[in-house]
């Protein structure tokens, strides 16, 4: 019996792992470019003794870090901070105390500091890794190729000023993951800005969760979870009978 109750016991942490997936989904639904969190491929490791009958299989994890790369919905805003990735790419960010990232968040502003953030609170970098400054404007301009320029508040109306051009990476060729903070970074290369990317200003991308199918799949894990603990009640309840028939007086 107890062959069963290990089993379960693997399907029941593996249903967590999944819900817990869901549930992260679900709490980030409407946080602007979020990319969908996906469960863990997981794998079985064998291990068997001399005595086959003694053999145990527990489920491993193959992989995490995985998101869904899935464009979200765009959203007009009409606001000139707000900016949207259309296509593949990552504005380039870091967050205070943390290493430079990349993310497709695009609900921006100017901090106190005079430096444009995301509604993250984190730093939108220049091409060249730096903090962008954005001084008082009347009007902000962003190209398709993140070119940010700005009319100076106190400066002529039409005159504008270069601030220089957003980060911008399409990383088609880098293997990407979302690491422990949930900022996503390429695994084996360092961010590099490439600037192939194309912005809409006046945009933001929702985040490219679906609330029905997450809400449908965690109910599926839960079902599942509740299942595989009658099993391992079931498995106990029979173990215990066939322990006490066998304490039973013989004649």
């Amino acid at each position: 019996m107890d062959k069963m109750i290990h089993l379960s016991l693997n399907t029941l942490d593996i249903a967590l792992r999944k819900q817990a997936v869901s549930a992260q989904n679900l709490a980030n639904m409407n946080v602007s470019g979020y990319r969908r969190d996906m469960y863990e491929s997981f794998g079985s490791l064998y291990m068997s003794a001399d005595n086959q009958l003694n053999a145990r299989t527990f489920a491993i994890t193959n992989g995490s870090g995985i998101f869904d790369p899935t464009q979200g919905r765009m959203r007009h805003t009409d606001m000139s901070t707000d900016m949207a990735i259309e296509g593949d790419g990552f504005f380039v960010s870091k967050k205070p105390g943390a290493a430079i990232s990349l993310t497709r968040r695009g609900d921006m502003s100017v901090s106190s500091e005079r430096q444009l953030v995301n509604g993250a609170g984190a730093l939108i970098l220049n091409q060249n890794l730096q903090p962008i400054t954005v001084p008082p404007f009347r009007k902000m301009i962003v190209s398709e190729g993140g070119q940010l320029m700005i009319e100076p508040l106190n400066g002529e109306p039409g005159v504008t000023e270069n601030l220089g051009l957003i980060g911008l990476i399409s990383a088609q060729d880098i293997q990407l993951r979302k690491d422990d903070d949930g900022e996503i970074r390429p695994e084996n290369a360092e961010i590099q800005p490439d600037q192939n990317v194309k912005i809409k200003q006046g945009y933001v991308e929702e985040s490219n969760v679906n609330a029905i199918d997450e809400l449908v799949a965690s109910m599926g894990y839960q079902r599942s979870y509740e299942l595989n603990m009658k099993l391992i009640k079931t498995a106990s309840d029979l173990d215990e009978n066939t322990a006490s028939l066998l304490r039973l007086p013989n004649g």
